[in-house]
């Protein structure tokens, strides 16, 4: 697995909405989940970060599934 923008996974998650919509409420979606956000901070996420680890990708797949579903 590689890096992922923050932005692309959204859009993932939330195909028919703009890029910047598709952020917000993918992050609404983190703020929901609070066993994501301990995982989050746990891998070193940071607020207004662009770019996510391999390992923070795989945080949001096991905690949101995977988009589509």
């Amino acid at each position: 697995m590689k890096a992922i923008y923050l932005t692309d996974l959204a859009q993932q998650y939330f195909p028919h909405s703009s890029s910047r919509s598709a952020v917000t409420q993918l992050r609404r979606w983190v703020t929901m989940n609070n066993e994501l956000q301990n995982r989050l901070k746990e891998l070193h996420y940071q607020k207004g970060q662009r770019a996510l680890t391999p390992l923070q990708h795989k945080a949001f797949l096991e905690y949101l599934g995977e988009p589509g579903e």
